[in-house]
């Protein structure tokens, strides 16, 4: 394995705050690197249940079958000073897109960092978003096809229509379909079968498709012992009262905060915030009937679900909130301080987008007297395969000029270097002398026969036609000696950056897997070194 690495190319506000503009910093209570003795001080004058925590994550992880170096992580626990490297991601089908491990390999290498750096235990923990309910963002992967094409594959079993995904139940045949599916697509390797069988048992023991994601993630990072949390679980549910009844009763100042928060990112930000609501969301959801609703406020004071349901004041619902903590979850904006209030955050390891709404929840945490923690940039990563890598060599061409550039300019500068005859040139001037003697004979035929104009004209467009054959077929014999590297540039972009995009926030880590094996993969996941704010190619 031999990585190379570039500084990350990021836009707007990541790239600002990447770069330490003042105006943007202002926005966060701490700087991205450097400021983890000082967020560790902090932590030290605060309370954790670190023995209540450790309880429910040894409980949860126990039902998972790679667990062995996750629950030696979560022992850490007992030891007062310890502290924890977060980061998160929705439960995508098979991990979803790339950026998911990149994200896990952040958090696991931000931690151990800091555990040297410390001399405290440091806990690499990924925040599992199973209270999302946007099912179509999570019910797919895409994949490179036999025929080369970039294939969006999705999963059609049966779901419970707005229930968060860590409640959507597993359609195991439906599973077995999208699976196979995908496989059929895959080339066929060595690792192929057993690849397949393992998913496949994974799904088959999971209830829900935030099992299935977390089965396949511990299973990824077993030689690493990631811990994962999945907050929509009732044991950490419960461990969450307290915060829910301060949210529900201080709502006011909770709407407040948000207001504030996003007037100060507008202002450095030419008038867009990156949370959009309405002033009257209240910023938490509440279960019903499997549904995860919208909470709203009232001019009263009071609460209730959107649709108007369950109107009660602030008290009656802080006072649900203690007999029902599972009901609850917070939205984009509360989450930050829910994790806050749960963890001893040391650090937040987020992707751009996440580190512009986090811009906006420093006023909610000052609300209740506490400081945003270091909001750290994860890696970004891209897996060049042999076959691409074998491409670049041939063509001379860099990695990382084909995420950023493509390859639409090398194959243009291909083909007019390999070009003898400028075909639009031949057929403008060849259909200009046919043109005049066509219209030559169309007037003498005219003055036979006026109602002959139509036949002329159709016959003018058959000649064009058959003169625009005749340049698409020179076109293709002077090409036919470079197709092949042609073909070969193309597949290269759609392996880098597929659909124009990082190859992180399209393709899946499984087609890796199927093609390289299990071994080699997390082996390489072991031997890579911690880069932030770099984007590392990585040549298997």
């Amino acid at each position: 394995m031999t990585v190379e690495s570039f500084p990350v190319q990021l836009q707007g506000w990541a790239r600002r705050y990447a770069q330490g503009d003042e105006g943007v910093r202002a926005c966060y209570d701490y700087h991205p690197a450097g400021d983890e003795t000082a967020r560790y001080r902090e932590l030290q004058t605060r309370d954790f249940d670190r023995e209540a925590l450790r309880q429910a994550l040894y409980q949860y992880h126990q039902t998972y079958e790679n667990h062995d170096l996750a629950l030696e992580q979560i022992d850490k626990l007992q030891d007062g000073r310890s502290v924890v490297v977060v980061g998160g991601q929705q439960a995508g089908l098979l991990t979803g897109p790339i950026y998911t491990i990149s994200k896990a390999l952040t958090v696991l290498l931000k931690a151990k960092e800091a555990e040297a750096t410390l001399d405290v235990p440091v806990i690499p923990m990924f925040w599992i978003a199973g209270e999302d309910h946007d099912w179509d963002e999570v019910n797919h992967i895409y994949i490179h096809g036999h025929d080369g094409t970039v294939k969006k594959v999705k999963y059609e079993g049966e779901t419970k229509t707005g229930a968060p995904v860590s409640e959507q139940p597993i359609d195991m045949e439906a599973m077995r379909r999208w699976l196979q599916k995908i496989f059929l697509e895959y080339r066929e390797t060595p690792y192929s079968y057993d690849l397949y069988r393992k998913l496949e048992s994974f799904a088959q023991k999971s209830a829900t498709i935030s099992d299935f994601f977390a089965e396949v993630m511990l299973w990824l990072f077993r030689k690493q012992g990631l811990v994962l949390i999945d907050p929509q679980q009732p044991a950490f549910r419960r461990l969450m009262t307290q915060s829910w009844t301060e949210l529900l009763e201080d709502n006011e100042r909770v709407r407040q905060a948000f207001a504030v928060g996003k007037e100060s990112v507008e202002a450095e930000n030419d008038g867009e915030a990156f949370i959009e609501t309405t002033r009257d969301n209240a910023h938490l959801f509440y279960s019903v009937d499997g549904r995860r609703e919208k909470m709203i406020a009232h001019e009263d004071g009071g609460l209730s679900l959107q649709n108007g349901q369950y109107k009660m004041s602030r008290t009656d619902w802080s006072r649900e909130a203690r007999k029902h903590p599972e009901k609850f979850s917070s939205n984009v904006f509360t989450r930050p301080y829910i994790q806050e209030r749960l963890l001893p955050v040391l650090t937040f390891i987020a992707g751009p987008g996440e580190a512009a709404y986090w811009a906006m929840v420093g006023p909610l945490f000052h609300q209740f007297r506490r400081f945003v923690p270091p909001v750290s940039l994860r890696m970004q990563q891209t897996y060049v395969d042999r076959t691409s890598e074998k491409t670049l060599d041939v063509e001379a061409l860099s990695a990382e000029d084909v995420t950023t550039e493509g390859t639409s300019a090398h194959i243009h500068d291909l083909k007019e270097n390999n070009r003898r005859w400028d075909t639009d040139d031949l057929f403008r001037q060849s259909l200009a002398l046919a043109g005049e003697g066509h219209q030559t004979l169309a007037k003498a035929l005219e003055t036979l026969a006026p109602s002959e104009e139509r036949f002329a004209d159709k016959n003018y467009q058959r000649l064009e036609q058959v003169l625009k054959e005749l340049q698409l077929r020179i076109e293709r014999k002077q090409m036919e000696n470079i197709q092949p590297r042609v073909e070969k540039l193309e597949q290269l972009q759609k392996r880098l950056c597929p659909h124009e995009k990082l190859q992180e926030r399209v393709l899946n880590i499984v087609q890796l897997l199927n093609e390289y094996g299990e071994e080699r993969v997390l082996t390489m996941f072991a031997q890579l070194e911690l880069e932030m704010l770099r984007h590392q190619f990585i040549y298997l």
